[in-house]
């Protein structure tokens, strides 16, 4: 073997063609090629996005159907614009704590499994190691390479605490979202939603041109927002629009015939 060839990497080495009469070395190829990065678009702030889209979903049927049943009682334009204000401002507030306090219930859940799940990886490491291993088992893994993988989770209390919260009860704490963030997601979404039906009422036009008016732009506004919410989620587009158009009509038109009986 020559200088130009002993100088080469083992690896290029297995790989290089030397011509043995001529002593002329031909470049090798990479013994490894670089691997390509795939990269996947995914849905981040899951719980953020719900909220919004049940606020603004929520505040635009609730008003819809709320100021419907108003109309239909032929009540005058100024209480209904009372009675719409009232109803989305009583509305935001109550999404804001009921989002806050389901936000925190879900905290105080996680926090509740991992203390107990600790606790059984000190009072009982044994048979929460066989746990962990039966769960890898029953991913594919044969009982050789489960105990691999347990022996090397369970050196760091942490990491086996975690692999067990993911794998045995399917919880995450990075999906845990503030209550604060979703309390204020879906309160502000709601007030958003909610005004849209009852923007209409503010204009100088007449009774039943307002509820006509009203309707019609929440239909246009309730189609979009499933929309929205369908291309997130990754679904026909016009099928997320056309369900949410369709429960925002039946809504507001079973409280418009309600109201008219009373």
């Amino acid at each position: 073997m020559d200088e130009e060839n002993r100088a080469l990497p083992l690896g290029q080495l297995s790989e290089a063609k030397v011509n043995t009469t001529s002593g002329v070395t031909v470049n090798p190829k990479p013994a490894h090629k670089p691997a390509i990065e795939e990269k996947h678009e995914h849905i981040h702030g899951r719980g953020i996005i719900s909220s919004i889209a049940l606020g603004i979903t929520d505040g635009l049927v609730t008003n819809l159907a709320f100021l419907a049943g108003f109309a239909g009682a032929r009540y005058s334009i100024g209480i209904i614009q009372f009675a719409g204000l009232a109803a989305m401002i009583a509305g935001a507030v109550s999404m804001f704590f009921g989002g806050f306090l389901a936000a925190r219930s879900e905290q105080d859940l996680y926090h509740a499994d991992a203390s107990r799940e600790a606790q059984e990886i000190e009072a009982e490491p044994e048979e929460e190691r066989q746990e962990l291993k039966t769960l890898y088992m029953e991913k594919g893994l044969t009982g050789a390479e489960a105990d691999m993988v347990v022996e090397r989770i369970a050196s760091d209390k942490k990491i086996w605490l975690k692999d067990l919260l993911t794998h045995e009860l399917h919880i995450h704490e990075e999906k845990l979202e503030s209550p604060f963030k979703i309390g204020l997601a879906i309160s502000q979404s709601f007030l958003a939603g909610a005004f849209v039906p009852l923007s209409i009422y503010f204009l100088p036009l007449a009774g039943p041109t307002l509820t006509i008016g009203s309707v019609l732009i929440s239909l246009i506004f309730l189609f979009a927002a499933g929309a929205w919410k369908g291309q997130i989620a990754k679904r026909r587009v016009w099928r997320g629009g056309i369900e949410m158009l369709v429960v925002g009509a039946l809504a507001s038109l079973m409280l418009y015939v309600i109201g008219t009986l009373i």
